[in-house]
Formats: C-alpha cells, sequence, structure tokens
C-alpha cells in the first residue's frame, strides 16, 4: 500500500517541475483526465530520469522500479506500457514547451562579451540527428540504405532530427523540434521567423542558407552571420559586375566588402573573406580531392578558396569588425559541445531496439525536459554561485563537458538527493566542482569562457 509520508525537502529536480504546473498541463493535454491513483506525471518524469540516466537498463522494468522507488510501492512494467498513447506524446511537449518558456524568463545578468552586448539576444541555431532501429525507417526515413541497397542484406536506414536553438545571451534553449532526417535545414531555415525578433542576432552554418530567408531577416530587422555558399554569384556594389572571388584574394588576400548576391534576389550583404593556416587549407584539398562521392569534382576555384573562412553578415562594419564576425561565428561549437552532452553523458542516443514511434518520441521528450532544466541551468547555478567564491572558477571558468560527466557519474545523488538545506553536501559540491570540473589552461587555443568574458 501507498504511503503517504513525504520527506521534508525537496530535491533539485522537484523544485524545477513544481514551477512548471505538470498536474494542470496533463489534464489540458488528456494525459490524465482523473486524479491518478497511484503514479503522477511528476514522478513518471522523475523515475525516467532516474532509469535514463544510470548504467542500468532502459527498460520498462527499470523505469517501474525507480518509480516504485519514488512512491515506495511496486510498479508493474504493464503499467507504463498503457500510458504509450498520443496523449503522453502531447503530455510532453507541453511540460518541454514550459520549462523553455520558464528559462527564458530566468534571465542571468552574467558578464558576456562586450561585442554581443549590443545585441538583444544572439541565437545559435543548428540540428543533431540520432540513429533509430532500422524497424522505424516508415516513420523516420533516413539517408539511404545501410548495407548494399541491391542486395537482400540492405536495410532502410531509420534517422531522427533535433533541431535546435540557443540563446548566448541568456544562456538557455529557446526552441526544440523533432523532425524526419529527411526535413533537412534549408527547409527549416526560415521557421527561425518565429521566435527571433528586431535586434537579435542569429548565427547559422551551410545548411540553413537561403537567401529568401536572409532577406525576410534583413526587413525584420534582424542580424546574421552565416558561413558562404559556394558558387554563389557575386554582383559588385560600386560597379554592378560579377566578382570573380579567386582572383580578388589573389590580389587583396583577406576581404571586408559590400556586395549583391544574386541577380533576381539582389541581397546586400558583407562579404568576408580570412585566410586559414597552410596546414589547415592543405587538409581540406586533400579531403576534397578524395571525396568518394563521385559528383563531387572540385574546380581549381573551389580548391583554392578552401584557404578561405567566407562568411556573410548583414551587421555593419562600426558594429563588429572582420576579426569580431568570425570570432562570433566560431561561437557556434559552443551548441556542437551542448550536442556532443547529450550523446556523451545524457544517453540520448540509447534509445531501445524495440521501441515504437511513441516509445520512442517519449525518450527523447524527456530526455530534452531534462536538459532544458538541468543541464544549461545547472552549468550556470554554478558557474554563478562559484564564481564569486573561487578565484581559480572565475578565472578559467567551468567546462561544460566536465561538469555533465560529474552530474552522470553522481545523478542520483545531485538529482534526488540535494536540497539547499543540505548544507554539508552543498559545501561538498562546491568544492568538487571548483576542482573537477576547470577548463584546463591551453596555451594553443582560447577556450569557450575565455571567448565570451574577453
Amino acid at each position: 500500500m501507498r504511503t503517504n509520508s513525504k520527506k521534508k525537502t525537496v530535491t533539485i529536480i522537484e523544485k524545477k517541475l513544481n514551477k512548471l504546473s505538470i498536474d494542470k498541463l496533463s489534464k489540458q493535454s488528456k494525459f490524465c483526465k482523473r486524479k491518478p491513483k497511484k503514479i503522477t506525471p511528476k514522478e513518471l518524469l522523475i523515475g525516467f530520469f532516474m532509469m535514463a540516466l544510470t548504467s542500468e537498463k532502459n527498460s520498462y522494468k527499470s523505469w517501474a522500479m525507480k518509480i516504485g522507488l519514488l512512491i515506495k510501492d511496486t510498479v508493474s512494467k504493464q503499467a507504463l506500457w498503457k500510458r504509450m498513447q498520443p496523449t503522453q506524446i502531447i503530455f510532453l511537449q507541453k511540460v518541454l514547451a514550459a520549462a523553455i518558456d520558464k528559462n527564458i524568463e530566468n534571465k542571468l545578468n552574467q558578464k558576456t562579451n562586450k561585442k554581443l552586448k549590443q545585441f538583444n539576444n544572439v541565437i545559435l541555431e543548428d540540428s543533431t540527428h540520432i540513429k533509430l532501429s532500422d524497424k522505424l525507417w516508415k516513420e523516420y526515413p533516413g539517408n539511404g540504405y545501410s548495407g548494399n541497397r541491391h542486395s537482400d542484406t540492405g536495410t532502410k536506414k531509420a534517422i531522427i532530427k533535433i533541431q535546435a536553438a540557443y540563446n548566448i545571451i541568456k544562456k538557455n534553449f529557446t526552441r526544440f523540434e523533432i523532425t524526419s532526417f529527411r526535413s533537412n535545414d534549408q527547409g527549416y531555415a526560415e521557421k527561425i521567423l518565429e521566435i527571433i525578433k528586431k535586434g537579435d542576432l542569429i548565427i547559422r552554418d551551410l545548411g540553413y542558407f537561403v537567401l529568401k530567408v536572409f532577406k525576410k531577416l534583413d526587413e525584420k530587422g534582424v542580424f546574421y552571420i552565416s558561413r558562404m555558399k559556394k558558387g554563389m554569384k557575386i554582383i559588385s556594389k560600386e560597379e554592378e559586375k560579377t566578382i570573380d572571388l579567386a582572383k580578388m584574394h589573389k590580389r587583396k588576400g583577406q576581404l571586408d566588402i559590400e556586395v549583391f548576391f544574386s541577380e533576381e534576389q539582389r541581397l546586400p550583404v558583407r562579404l568576408i573573406a580570412i585566410p586559414v593556416e597552410k596546414q589547415v587549407a592543405s587538409e581540406r584539398r586533400r579531403k576534397a580531392k578524395t571525396n568518394r562521392d563521385k559528383r563531387y569534382n572540385p574546380s581549381k576555384e573551389n580548391l583554392f578558396l578552401l584557404g578561405w573562412e567566407l562568411f556573410i553578415t548583414n551587421v555593419p562594419k562600426e558594429s563588429l569588425e572582420l576579426k569580431d564576425v568570425a570570432e562570433i561565428y566560431f561561437m557556434r561549437w559552443r551548441i556542437e559541445i551542448i550536442f556532443k552532452c547529450w550523446k556523451s553523458y545524457f544517453k540520448i542516443t540509447d534509445i531501445p531496439k524495440d521501441a515504437n514511434k511513441i516509445r520512442v518520441e517519449s525518450y527523447i521528450y524527456c530526455m530534452l525536459i531534462f536538459i532544458v532544466l538541468f543541464q544549461v541551468n545547472f552549468y550556470n547555478y554554478y558557474m554563478k554561485r562559484l564564481s564569486t567564491k573561487s578565484l581559480k572558477v572565475k578565472e578559467f571558468g567551468l567546462s561544460m563537458m566536465k561538469l555533465m560527466q560529474y552530474v552522470v557519474d553522481n545523478i542520483n545523488m545531485l538529482v534526488l538527493g540535494i536540497s539547499k538545506d543540505s548544507y554539508n553536501l552543498n559545501k561538498l559540491l562546491d568544492k568538487q566542482i571548483s576542482y573537477y570540473c576547470l577548463y584546463e589552461t591551453r596555451h594553443d587555443r582560447v577556450n569557450y569562457y575565455e571567448k565570451i568574458n574577453n
């Protein structure tokens, strides 16, 4: 029989979930039509976090056991299986949206790069994909076949894509969306207009390069920085003539010029070109020449241009100098680090092989809820807390990857066993995180913390 006794302290993750009106969202989505007899929606989520982030097998049985520990009773795996309904996906989508909205409200007034302060928000947009069981190919078609597509052994791949937008200024996510792998980034590019506002800066890679979207960003008063797509027709603003970019590089070296893109669109952009190191250029050219895709036959001009970083932007020169544009663009790798944390530490790719569509999406949405509530917030909390206590933390900064590894290694203690009343435990955490999770000093490169704060 279930006991109604509760601990006097409330754990970190419970505090965060309590702010999201979980019960109200479950009723709105019709996930819970009446008061649950045994498992509340909040316990369902916390049990999932306990199961997914420990070394135990990802299964209904493990999930049920973790919920049982929470409610001090037994739970059958069949009870969880019965909850795998479309209404659960709607519920999890609402919780994820509420978590993102709550994070946007909680601004952190931390020091940031002076050049970034002129923008209201700085959004990094990128996507990552997850390989699924090939049985789910119809629901999540991938990029072709694994094995020999012309033989009986060839099987169709199943891949899911997650689109994410991360705000550097507020240090939180502003959007997630699960799509098919075949929904390419170019087709998704225009959706940024739904969340970005006048005075914001959007940073994207080549996958989102669409001229008509850049034009709409201009019209909306939004700034952007993007890599330049090769093969674009570039027209001089002054002479109204087509520019041979390779010849111009040979004459002038690095560039920072005002041009038009495309005779049809006539998009006014600032074109920036910065030479890369000879070793980097040589490696790029070697890879281009040995590309197995026979359709990719790089011309002499394209091989020459591989020795340059090519960017376009609509930010005026008086706001960002040439070197500033390159440095800010390369902050994009921050979102790559976040994606790497998902896959390396938060096990977002550990989806059961026998999972159906609803279970796959349930798993991913639950993980994204945890990531929004915990990954960046936990980093921000300890960065702010410890930078006032430790000179080393203030000087070197906390590494997100090291901190996330620490989180997963100590997940039960961190997520389930700590409250603000646990003074001695918090004191130990401060000491350990300040010692184990700092960036290492490197003389050959600048880390993210140094870039954002210098």
